[in-house]
């Protein structure tokens, strides 16, 4: 039985380490971490990225699709993680079934895609099996040595489900989904995101390892170097930041589980302490005299941009804001939650007051291990997803999902969305913010090559969620 990580110490503001960790001499020098140092090796080396497809990846769980895209029966995704494609699909109304997508007799792969199915048939020579997995029909059966139906069935795929995403794990011992998770099931429950529904979903072939797109939204160190204009009051203005600038950026501590970790934008940094929380309501634009214009113009210009954490009600709440006589004793951004909640609720939206420890809990964006990232918000939210991209470690598959909550009366209704894949992400239409972070990945993938290059050296405040990646894959990487 697994033990609660919440009973667990957490680290902060240093390198972490939990007990059970893999000793340092189990590791190849090569690919040893170090205090605040992870070698370039795990990024670049070939034999680095098919020892993560043969051992990491399918013993850990995965995130494969949301609910909503298997709405009916018969409904599927299928999901290919290295070599491995599996097909997931709606086998009832009550029930989510995955299996290796591979046909029995010859190892077709049996769907491709997503879309919605009957029955799972062989295009090669036509053998069908029921949603349940198990044999339907074998063509001339009488001409093939006996083997009972058990024998043909389809070879089944853990599965489990939380906040309306669905996971697979390849490996049948693995610990249950929720222990997995532990504590983000908690932490999140606030957010209700088994209420959202994909907005859209885009996902670009960037040239980078898979781990390196991840690590670029994993902290908010990189914020005042790729991001300068997020504060200004002219959003267009993207040059490089000022000294100024610098000196009065925002500080983003992390924190590190044993599984899981999370950073959390707290305020400026000569400001705010390490005890300080991330707090909703304190949003802001330089240069701007008027509170609700500095929140308003910072709300607008994610929604705009973004087109996700915010959307078409805090828009409207932004601007409804600029205007106001904010209450005596509330904050403008204090006043902007307040007008936001009372229009989710008159159009129909579950809106819970969420008290300032729970946000100053969530934090700002989790690594949900080994390959996601969820950025806890009410209404709106993005999940960032990365896979390899063949057996090049310079190349991956990064996903963004726009996740928005949708109205009580909306609940049961099945909605259509197609996600697109680009081969250049200049071509996805993604909005300054993301294509500043996209940017990134070739230059530092080029860097990385370089041979003045030989690790990353990591704030042990700001940058251990990309550390503690690599502590927790070598758990699975070194051992049986």
């Amino acid at each position: 039985m697994s033990v609660s990580i919440e009973t667990q110490p957490r680290l902060t503001g240093q390198t972490p380490w939990f007990e059970g960790d893999v000793p340092a001499d189990a590791v190849p020098e090569k690919y040893r971490l170090d205090r605040a140092y992870v070698p370039k090796g795990r990024y670049l080396d070939p034999e680095f990225l098919k020892l993560e497809l043969e051992k990491l990846f399918p013993r850990t769980w995965l995130v494969a699709c949301r609910e909503e895209e298997l709405s009916g029966v018969g409904h599927y995704v299928e999901y290919e993680i290295g070599s491995h494609s599996i097909i997931v699909v709606r086998e009832s109304r009550t029930a989510i079934s995955a299996y290796y997508n591979a046909c029995r007799h010859r190892g077709t792969r049996l769907a491709k895609g997503r879309g919605r199915i009957g029955s799972l048939i062989c295009p090669f020579h036509g053998w069908r099996w029921n949603l349940d997995g198990s044999i339907r029909l074998v063509l001339d059966r009488e001409e093939f040595v006996p083997r009972s139906d058990d024998d043909l069935a389809l070879v089944r795929v853990r599965t489990g489900t939380w906040g309306g995403f669905v996971f697979i794990t390849m490996d049948p011992e693995a610990m249950p989904l929720l222990d997995y998770l532990d504590p983000i099931p908690r932490i999140f429950e606030p957010f209700k995101y088994e209420n959202m529904r994909i907005r859209w979903q885009k996902g670009v072939i960037l040239p980078c390892n898979w781990k390196t797109a991840l690590d670029g939204f994993l902290e908010a160190y990189h914020v005042a170097g790729t991001h300068p204009q997020l504060f200004r009051f002219d959003k267009s203005n993207t040059n490089i930041a000022s000294l100024a600038e610098l000196e009065n950026r925002i500080w983003s501590p992390t924190t590190t589980y044993e599984r899981h970790a999370h950073y959390s934008s707290v305020g400026r940094k000569k400001n705010v302490t390490k005890d300080a929380g991330k707090d909703p309501t304190a949003r802001s634009t330089d240069g701007v005299v008027d509170e609700r214009l500095g929140v308003a113009l910072s709300v607008q210009y994610i929604a705009d941009d973004m087109r996700g954490l915010e959307n078409d009600r805090s828009w409207r709440a932004a601007e409804t804001l600029k205007t106001a006589e904010v209450p005596e004793g509330m904050s403008a951004g204090e006043y902007m939650l307040q007008i936001y909640r009372e229009l989710s609720i008159a159009e129909g939206y579950d809106w819970p007051e969420i008290p300032q420890e729970k946000w100053a809990e969530a934090g700002t964006a989790w690594s949900v291990f080994p390959n996601s990232i969820l950025l806890p918000n009410q209404g709106s939210s993005f999940m960032y997803r990365a896979r390899p991209h063949g057996d090049d470690p310079d190349s991956c598959l990064f996903e963004i999902f726009s996740l928005d909550q949708v109205p009580v009366a909306d609940y049961g209704k099945k909605r259509d969305h197609q996600p697109e894949v680009f081969e250049d992400f200049r071509d996805a239409d993604l909005g300054e913010v993301f294509t500043q972070d996209l940017l990134n990945a070739k230059e530092v993938t080029v860097g990385m090559h370089s041979p003045s290059f030989d690790g990353h050296r990591l704030s042990e405040d700001q940058e251990m969620t990309v550390y503690n990646h690599h502590r927790v894959a070598d758990r699975y990487l070194w051992t049986d």
